[in-house]
């Protein structure tokens, strides 16, 4: 297979009946089969081309994670053109900004309301000249909806039957399939061109998640504009065959969850994290029973983790505490996931030994893997049968990993894209001529062959002292805390480290009713000693595995919590540093004082 493209019709010709996705409409889960995406994409191909867009020219996707934004992306992949995903959250600025740098024809919109971003900007848009909008009523003669596209298509096609095929044949494997938009922590975003041969490379590579591991049935939540959505997700899932459900509202995922039932479940840490701190602020708040027995169990769990971290054969004794320990505590953690999981993937960030020692303990078990955009996703991943807690394992099957003598981590393999759209001089940079990436992140690989991140290069902060510290590290430590939502640690070419606080409103207010506080302002919780107190007790215990330059020495709670849409955290939940150090840099700068 060369192409994405061979890829999506032969599964929909071998499973033409069977369930592709699930979308939810009244309550309900109702099922798409793959005979239906094979129609429905074909059509949009079919429709795109009779606007008069030509192969090889770019088309944007602006709207959320649904079924729309899957039909779309194939749709302009078969019409043998370069799809481009918008997050929805960007401002009005910066979606004009993708849309001119990747110079999209066409535009795919959500809703009315995103349509208005872009209208906003239309004498700024000098490329576009359709857009296409899913849901609401289309005005205008450059506005159409997506099903009266579709009846074009539809049209296009019964005058001439292999319009679409004859397109689908001429599409190249070295041919850009995406270009995804890097978030922006340190600048504009950059776009990614992404060939089919590096995601099917990809693809391939991720073959040592067998099966059996995955199961029949994943979600989809998060943005479809990221790398690890499209590619470990949607591409993955379309190649195995997996049937997968859309959650078009994050807040009820963990409804969503219990009905779905998924078999396994990939995610950004920060997902994990927020169910950790949850779960450790119920249990704060139980009964002395209750909480001794949690500890109990989990403490159970743990032992039986560290057996199975060895390969050794758990003991009988050990093995009747276990399942006495599943049945009263740690089955009803595994329920929150819907049962089914036994496996995790987390990436994009570090997370704690203590939350995968603790989803361990619970029988749930995270595997780590390390990549990027550049790198058609992961590069390296930790497999049920081979983990390291802490690791970000191996590297995988086709890949090359080295160590530069800085310490960078560099990557070589069908894998590595192609370049970034209209900044030759930034690829070469990027890619030697040997093929190697400079990935920009810093790591060790261990004498089993274990991939340990320990910095970024662009983030490691340098004190007045010359010592060199990874903020990341320091961070996923003081997040353990069910009160603290982020920490973001400053101190570049300071005397010593302080960390910016944002709180968890929601965990905030639990712990207030526990301890007799009844107020739900906000700023007041905020301004308790006892709070104060709390978050201490956040810093102390970080402190503690921490070398002396290594410690924060002073904080401060910032008094909102950090938010993509106020600019402080990209869509993929990483914190803007340098955004959020100009726009609380009196609160830092009062704490050198």
């Amino acid at each position: 297979m060369q192409t994405l493209v061979e890829m999506v019709k032969d599964r929909c010709r071998k499973d033409a009946s069977k369930t592709a996705f699930l979308v939810k409409k009244n309550g309900q889960w109702q099922p798409v089969s793959w005979s239906h995406v094979d129609d429905q994409s074909k059509k949009i191909a079919a429709g795109i081309l009779s606007l008069g867009i030509q192969p090889g020219n770019a088309v944007s996707i602006f709207g959320n994670t649904r079924l729309e934004w899957t039909l779309s992306d194939l749709g302009v992949m078969r019409a043998g053109m370069i799809s481009v995903g918008i997050y929805q959250t960007l401002s009005a600025e910066q979606v004009a900004y993708i849309l001119n740098d990747s110079e999209s024809r066409v535009l795919f919109v959500e809703n009315k309301e995103l349509l208005k971003k872009v209208q906003s900007q239309k004498n700024e848009l000098p490329f576009l000249e359709k857009i296409v909008l899913w849901n609401g009523d289309a005005d205008g003669d450059q506005v159409i909806g997506l099903a009266d596209l579709m009846a074009a298509g539809e049209k296009a096609l019964s005058e001439k039957a292999d319009m679409v095929e004859q397109v689908e044949n001429n599409i190249a494997a070295t041919d850009t399939a995406l270009i995804i938009y890097t978030s922006g922590t340190t600048g504009p975003p950059k776009g990614a061109c992404l060939t089919h041969r590096n995601i099917l490379a990809e693809l391939e590579s991720t073959s040592v998640f067998p099966d059996e591991i995955l199961g029949d049935t994943m979600m989809f939540f998060l943005p479809l504009c990221h790398v690890g959505e499209r590619v470990a997700g949607q591409f993955m899932r379309i190649s195995r065959g997996i049937t997968a459900a859309y959650v078009e509202d994050i807040n009820h995922i963990l409804d969503d969850i219990k009905e779905i039932r998924p078999t396994f479940f990939g995610s950004v840490p920060r997902i994990f994290e927020k169910a950790y701190a949850k779960v450790q602020s119920e249990v704060a708040n139980a009964s002395f029973l209750k909480k001794a027995l949690f500890q109990w169990a989990v403490k159970t769990g743990k032992t039986v983790s560290r057996f199975h971290q060895r390969k050794e054969a758990i003991p009988p004794g050990l093995k009747i505490k276990k399942e006495i320990a599943d049945r009263l505590v740690l089955g009803k953690i595994r329920n929150i996931f819907g049962g089914r999981v036994n496996y995790f993937l987390s990436s994009a960030a570090p997370i704690s030994v203590d939350i995968l020692e603790f989803f361990h303990a619970c029988g749930m078990l995270i595997l780590e893997g390390y990549g990027q955009t550049e790198v058609s996703c992961f590069c390296t991943g930790c497999t049920p049968t081979d983990y390291r807690f802490g690791s970000v394992g191996k590297a995988l099957p086709n890949v090359e990993l080295k160590i530069a003598d800085d310490g960078e981590i560099m990557v070589k393999g069908d894998i590595v894209f192609k370049g970034y759209h209209n900044q030759e001089e930034l690829t070469r940079k990027t890619i030697n001529p040997e093929g190697w990436i400079y990935t920009g992140d810093i790591g060790r690989i261990d004498s089993d062959g274990f991939l340990w991140i320990t910095g970024r290069k662009k983030e490691i902060i340098v004190t007045s002292g010359g010592k060199n510290v990874t903020p990341s590290n320091i961070e996923s430590r003081i997040m353990n805390h069910p009160l603290v939502e982020h920490a973001m640690v400053h101190g570049d070419r300071r005397n010593y480290l302080t960390a910016l606080i944002s709180l968890s409103h929601e965990n905030l207010k639990v712990w207030a009713e526990k301890n007799g506080y009844h107020s739900h302002d906000i700023q007041a919780l905020i301004g308790l000693e006892p709070v104060r107190a709390e978050v201490q007790s956040a810093i102390d215990e970080a402190n503690k595995a921490l070398a002396k330059f290594e410690t924060i020495k002073k904080y401060v709670i910032v008094p909102n919590p950090f938010q993509v849409e106020t600019g402080e955290l990209t869509p993929t939940m990483k914190v803007r540093r340098k955004e959020v150090e100009k726009k609380y840099i009196h609160l830092l700068d009062a704490l050198y004082q």
